[in-house]
């Protein structure tokens, strides 16, 4: 057997060992991408989580923030200061999920709810408050310039609002088969 004959046969040996590892490779790279994406939309259900365990445990924070969203200068200095730290969380959960998302690392069913979450908070004259007087000077001009877009838009969400304004009649039926 020549040089150039274990040369051949070494490049094949090569070739035989180096494809499968390099699909291993781009397999792992899939999966790890997947655990990424899941990490990112398990991140925002956690602070979600704890920023509604807050409210939902404690009437006085619930009150807090329903008489905010209606109107910021109803509310004395303390509360002000609870609802702006509060609603300026959420925008900075928004703005973090935006860059996960934007960078493919949060799927767009996750990022969805966030995006409704958004519009709906762009919307109310207390969260809107605080986005022109917090989240601006805060937050990332690309992701500013995003929520201005979505609060142009005209797009409409779920309204938090009408959720809390209830709609005893509506339940009746419903739970009546009608």
């Amino acid at each position: 057997m020549t040089l150039n004959d274990l040369y051949l046969v070494s490049q094949i040996a090569v070739a035989a060992i180096g494809v499968p590892t390099l699909i291993f490779l781009a397999m792992q790279v899939r999966q790890n991408t997947k655990q990424l994406r899941a990490n990112a939309a398990h991140q925002f259900l956690e602070t979600n989580k704890d920023l509604n365990i807050a409210m939902v445990g404690s009437k006085e924070a619930a009150s807090v923030y329903v008489r905010g969203i209606h109107d910021f200068e109803a509310l004395d200095d303390a509360e002000r200061l609870q609802f702006v730290l509060w609603t300026g969380q959420y925008y900075q959960t928004f703005s973090n999920m935006y860059d996960l998302w934007k960078a493919g690392s949060l799927p767009e069913t996750a990022w969805r709810p966030v995006r409704k979450h958004l519009i709906d908070m762009l919307s109310m004259p207390g969260t809107r408050h605080v986005w022109e007087s917090f989240a601006r000077d805060a937050l990332p001009p690309d992701f500013i310039a995003y929520g201005d877009r979505l609060g142009a838009s005209g797009e409409k969400s779920y309204s938090l609002t009408k959720g809390l304004a209830g709609n005893a009649g509506a339940v009746s039926k419903v739970a009546d088969g009608r």
